[in-house]
C-alpha cells in the first residue's frame, strides 16, 4: 500500500469505536470526510443481471458502481476494470484519510447514499470486520478467490465466524533498506543475503550495532530507532485480548529487553519515526539499516534518478508488514453481483501483476509473487530480486484475525514501552503503566 499514512488516526478510531458500540453484534464500517463529491445512489443501482459474469466470461457486464476510499490508487483500479468492462461505470469517491471513517460510518448507519464497495484500512479493520454492513463474500464464492493468497492477508479479511468479508489486492511486507556503499563500508558487504544473516536476531543486531558505533567514532548507527522493533514484532505476537482478558505475550519482555540494549549501546540513532531526521538518514546514509515497508519508496529522494540502483533490501529478524487496504461490499447494495465482479478482478493475477509493475505494491496473491521471483526488478534496488526477501517474510507471518482491541492496545504498549526505553524503566514498571492505560480505556476487559 503506497501511502503516506503509516499509523492509525487515533482520534478517528476512538470515534469509530463509540459509534460502533450501538450496533450490537457487528459494527459499522469507516470514516468518511469532506469530499471529492458525494456518492449518489450507491445502494440503489441495478446489478442483478451481472450474476456470475466473470471477466473474460460469456456475459458482458454493465451498470454503475460507487466506491468510497481514502486511497488514490483505487482510481487506476477502476480504470483498469472499466477498460475490460466498458459497459460498467465506476465512480470512485476519495476522501481524506482523517475524515474517511466518520463519513462512512454516518452513511452506513443512516442507510443513505451508501457506496457499493468501501475500503477498510489495516489499522481499524478489526473494528468493522464483524459488521452487519459487510456482505458475506464466502457465500458468493470468495474463498476460491483467495485460495492462493498469502495466509495473513487472507485471514485479516475474515470475520470471527471465519467468513470472508473483505479482500485486499496487496500485501505490505517490510525489510531492512540500506545504501549499498554504506553497507560495504560498515558491514563489509552489500549482499542482501549476507546482511540478512548478520541481523537475523536482536542479539546479533546489538553486537553489530556496537561495532558500527565504534568503527564510526559514534557518528554512524546501525538502525534508526529501537522503536523499529514495535513494527517488526507487532503481528508476530499473541493477540492482546483472549476471552475478555488482557493478554501480554511473554515475547514482549524479550523485545523490550532488546530495545533497552539497543538504546544503551548506541545502536540506534534515536530518530523519531517519520521525523525530518529520520528521512534525512534514509537518504544520506547516516544510518545503515532502516526498517521499511515495500510501499514506502516515496521516502527516497530520487530526483534525476539519483537513487536508482543505490539501495538493497535485507530480511529482518522476523517477517513483518505495515498497513494494508481491504475492500468489502455493502450488504444492502442492489449491485452485489457487479460489485463482486470488481472484487474478483482485483483479487486476480492480472490486476495484481499490473499493480506490481506500475507501483511496486507487493501482491496479495502468492502466485503473482512466484511468477515474478526471478524477474521483477525495482529501480532503487538495481539487479536485486527484491520479491525474494519479501515473499519469504510474508509467508512466515502468522495468519491472525483482526479484532476490535488489537490496534488500540498495541498503540498503548508502544507508548508505554517507548517511554520505558527512554527513561530506562524496568519491564515491570512498563507493564504497570500499560495496564493502567488499558483498564482506563477498556473497563470491560479483565486486566490483572
Amino acid at each position: 500500500m503506497k501511502t503516506k499514512k503509516w499509523l492509525t488516526m487515533t482520534t478517528s478510531v476512538v470515534l469509530a469505536a463509540g459509534l460502533l458500540a450501538g450496533c450490537g453484534n457487528g459494527g459499522n464500517a469507516n470514516n468518511g470526510g469532506n469530499a471529492a463529491g458525494e456518492a449518489n445512489g450507491g445502494a440503489t443501482n441495478n446489478g442483478g443481471t451481472n450474476a456470475g459474469a466473470a471477466n473474460g466470461g460469456t456475459k458482458e457486464l454493465s451498470g454503475k458502481l460507487v466506491i468510497w476510499t481514502f486511497f488514490d490508487q483505487v482510481k487506476d483500479m477502476a480504470d483498469q476494470f472499466h477498460a475490460k468492462n466498458p459497459g460498467v461505470t465506476v465512480d470512485v469517491k476519495m476522501f481524506p484519510g482523517d475524515q474517511y471513517q466518520t463519513k462512512l460510518l454516518t452513511a452506513l448507519q443512516s442507510g443513505r447514499d451508501v457506496p457499493d464497495i468501501f475500503d477498510l484500512e489495516r489499522g481499524y479493520i478489526g473494528k468493522f470486520i464483524d459488521s452487519k454492513f459487510l456482505t458475506d463474500l464466502s457465500a458468493m464464492g470468495g474463498d476460491d478467490l483467495v485460495k492462493d493468497y498469502i495466509p495473513y492477508v487472507q485471514e485479516l479479511g475474515r470475520s470471527t465466524d471465519g467468513k470472508l468479508r473483505a479482500i485486499s489486492d496487496h500485501s505490505s511486507p517490510g525489510g531492512f533498506w540500506y545504501q549499498k556503499e554504506v553497507a560495504k563500508k560498515y558491514l563489509g558487504t552489500d549482499d542482501p543475503d549476507k546482511i540478512g544473516d548478520m541481523v537475523s536476531s536482536w542479539d546479533k543486531i546489538v553486537e553489530l550495532g556496537k561495532k558500527v558505533a565504534t568503527d564510526s567514532g559514534g557518528k554512524e548507527h546501525l538502525i534508526q530507532n529501537s522503536g523499529d522493533l514495535f513494527d517488526i514484532e507487532a503481528y508476530n505476537t499473541e493477540p492482546w485480548v483472549k476471552d475478555g482478558k488482557l493478554n501480554i505475550d511473554p515475547k514482549w519482555q524479550t523485545v523490550y529487553d532488546a530495545q533497552v540494549k539497543i538504546r544503551q549501546n548506541n545502536v540506534d540513532a534515536k530518530l523519531p519515526f517519520m521525523s525530518a531526521g529520520w528521512g534525512n538518514a534514509l537518504n544520506d546514509g547516516s544510518v545503515v539499516l532502516t526498517s521499511m515497508p515495500a510501499w514506502a519508496g516515496f521516502m527516497i529522494d530520487n530526483k534525476d534518478n539519483k537513487a536508482n540502483g543505490k539501495y538493497g533490501v535485507a530480511k529482518t529478524p522476523e517477517g513483518f508488514y505495515v498497513g494494508g487496504t481491504y475492500r468489502g461490499i455493502y450488504d444492502k447494495s442492489d449491485n452485489k453481483d457487479l460489485a463482486y465482479e470488481f472484487i474478483k478482478y482485483i483479487a486476480g493475477e492480472e490486476w495484481q501483476q499490473h499493480n506490481l509493475e506500475k507501483t511496486g505494491n507487493m501482491p496479495g496473491n502468492g502466485k503473482v509473487y512466484e511468477t515474478n521471483l526471478e524477474t521483477y526488478k525495482s529501480a532503487f534496488f538495481g539487479d536485486q530480486n527484491i520479491l525474494k526477501p519479501y515473499y519469504e517474510s510474508v509467508k512466515q507471518m502468522p495468519a491472525i484475525k483482526a479484532d476490535k482491541y488489537g490496534e488500540d492496545i498495541l498503540s498503548k504498549w508502544r507508548k508505554a514501552a517507548g517511554d520505558g526505553v527512554t527513561n530506562n524503566k524496568s519491564f515491570d514498571d512498563v507493564v504497570s503503566a500499560f495496564k493502567k492505560e488499558v483498564k482506563n480505556t477498556f473497563p470491560e476487559l479483565n486486566v490483572d
